[in-house]
């Protein structure tokens, strides 16, 4: 599993790059073409040294390397006509030393870089004695002959070690078959049996630990509740819930208005009807997943986009660009103008594949032809140069949800955000998610990152394109070679890879509990492989602070396992307008 989990630590670095002026493109420090495939799926090299020079954007993500992760490759090579001089340091705080083990390199730690592509590895194994976070420090120094032409590389990550989880090697003894013949037969017969017994001793106790576990996980998840606000709640099996407690494992009902299709496109946010009198529509959990069948689902990102690109082709000199907005490994959004007005355009870099570029051009005009006040639709495209194509959408003064969000969270936005803002920006997410399930459309990966916000809290659903890119935190790589986002991902899409519209009213929830937390991350402290056994056995996060009782329980309701008890969109959609013009009226 380890295999599959290291595509997390590729890019968990902070780098702090100080590089003289380099008066010959003398060195490449990548990863290669066919360690991202293998990890990513990705067709392309990943270069963070190309020809002397630095890729900052592909050393500045910052990723925590998971406890089951110990090894990363990377691959050098000198690009003169003779081997680079090389010192490589690894180091670590002296008060976790009972924690890591002494990082290996299957290299020395001076040598020299050679002219043709060599891989190495660093591992770093966890002793399993303590819980921990682990900064571990890495030097590389290279040089050439010219004594004024040095390169230094100075970059960290963090490793995560759980008590209890070592990655210790289990390394036999190997003795020689002549010493046998030197030993009486007693001692043999002696070292036989203190082997077996150890053998004996260690799978007891393996057992005795793995059922003490289980039996004390419920207890352990408990006590952590309080203290960790990113911390998940289980369910009971078969208990309903209660409303007055605010878990997952005590809410009984939801009290809303009866279930009635509130046409989306006009829809009021204060909408509130007093005639209809309150029934309790009470949804439980079960522990089982049901899979369902319904008239299957388009997904626009799956056609050759070739007839859309032809149909919103306009000449170059008619879009402008003025800054960069956002930029990743592979692409970036950039603030420009097109016919005298202000836009976004998302366009690729030079390093892109082909597969990424079509994959960049399907998932970019997947909104091609919709048309909702909280759907953004790709406006335009210019195709002149194939390798930068440029996508051209109408700008949002306030940006991406998630980004603008994490500002107000971390007071670099001055804006204020109430209760009564946030969920009438998820009646806008519900109103354009309506739409899109009207056109048959399911969008798959329904999260804040996916959405922009106006001057006026205006809210629009954007086509996925560039996340994986922008937000890798967010996507994770579960072995068939596709980033996912598996912690929006509902338990039939991540076990059985079904995708419905009740997937995306499991997102939705998740959604909801970005806004009422202003984007912390969802099941930050879980590992992406382990999501499935957590979501099977009832575990569900937490009712933020401040979220009202009756928005927690609209989350908890989208997260059943059986698709079927989920709610309807509209059924949603009537809560949430009740409940909006309740806190307008309270306030």
């Amino acid at each position: 599993m380890w295999l599959r989990l290291l595509i997390l630590s590729l890019f968990s670095f902070t780098f702090i790059l100080f590089k003289s002026d380099m008066t010959s493109a003398h060195l490449n420090f990548f990863i290669t073409e066919e360690e991202m495939s293998r990890l990513l799926g990705i067709n392309t090299e990943l270069y963070y040294v190309n020809k002397g020079v630095v890729n900052d954007y592909a050393i500045n993500f910052v990723v925590l390397v998971p406890k089951d992760v110990d090894t990363i490759k990377f691959s050098w090579q000198s690009l003169l006509n003779y081997s680079l001089p090389y010192i490589l340091e690894v180091k670590y705080g002296p008060g976790n030393k009972g924690v890591l083990l002494p990082p290996q390199m299957n290299v020395s730690s001076n040598g020299v870089i050679p002219t043709s592509v060599q891989t190495f590895r660093i591992t770093m194994m966890c002793t399993g004695l303590k819980t921990a976070e682990i900064t571990v420090f890495i030097s590389l120094f290279v040089s050439t002959r010219e004594k004024s032409n040095t390169t230094i590389v100075k970059f960290k990550r963090n490793k995560v070690c759980y008590k209890g989880i070592g990655n210790l090697q289990n390394d036999s003894i190997r003795l020689d078959p002549s010493y046998f013949g030197s030993l009486s037969d007693f001692a043999v017969a002696c070292v036989l049996t203190l082997i077996t017994l150890a053998l004996f001793v260690v799978i007891t106790s393996a057992y005795y630990i793995k059922r003490k576990k289980q039996d004390q996980e419920h207890t352990y998840m408990t006590a952590l509740y309080d203290s960790n606000p990113h911390m998940f709640l289980r369910q009971g099996f078969g208990r309903p819930p209660s409303t007055e407690s605010g878990s997952y494992a005590t809410i009984d009902d939801l009290q809303k208005n009866p279930p009635s299709p509130v046409p989306y496109a006009t829809s009021d946010c204060c909408r509130y009807s007093e005639n209809n009198s309150n029934y309790r529509v009470s949804y439980y959990a079960s522990s089982q997943v049901m899979l369902i069948s319904q008239v299957s689902v388009n997904d626009p990102r799956l056609i050759d986009p070739t007839k859309r690109l032809r149909t919103l082709a306009v000449p170059r000199e008619t879009i402008s660009i003025d800054n960069v907005k956002e930029e990743g490994i592979f692409g970036k959004v950039c603030v420009g103008k097109y016919q005298e007005k202000t836009v976004f355009i998302k366009t690729t870099k030079d390093t892109v594949s082909k597969r990424l570029l079509n994959l960049f051009l399907a998932e970019g005009t997947m909104m091609f032809g919709m048309d909702h006040k909280n759907v953004l639709t790709v406006l335009c495209v210019n195709l002149d140069n194939p390798t930068k194509p440029l996508l051209v959408y109408s700008y949002a003064s306030r940006g991406n949800l998630k980004r603008f969000l994490i500002n107000c969270r971390q007071r670099k936005d001055n804006t204020t955000i109430s209760t009564q803002v946030l969920v009438d920006m998820a009646i806008q997410i519900l109103l354009g998610l309506m739409y899109l399930h009207s056109k048959n459309i399911c969008y798959k990966d329904m999260a804040a990152r996916n959405a922009v916000v106006g001057e006026k809290f205006d809210i629009k659903i954007t086509d996925n394109c560039l996340s994986r890119d922008l937000f890798p935190n967010d996507y994770f790589c579960m072995g068939d070679k596709e980033n996912k986002p598996v912690k929006w991902m509902a338990l039939e899409s991540l076990i059985y890879d079904q995708w419905t519209f009740q997937t995306d009213v499991w997102s939705f929830g998740v959604v909801l509990w970005e806004l009422t937390t202003l984007c912390q991350q969802p099941y930050a402290d879980i590992d992406p492989y382990e999501m499935s056994t957590h979501l099977r056995t009832g575990y569900r996060l937490t009712q933020p602070i401040g979220c009202p009782d009756e928005l927690y329980a609209v989350m908890t309701y989208c997260w059943l396992n059986n698709p079927a008890d989920r709610p309807q969109l509209n059924q949603l959609l009537a809560y949430l307008n009740e409940f909006f013009t309740a806190l307008c009226r309270f306030v």
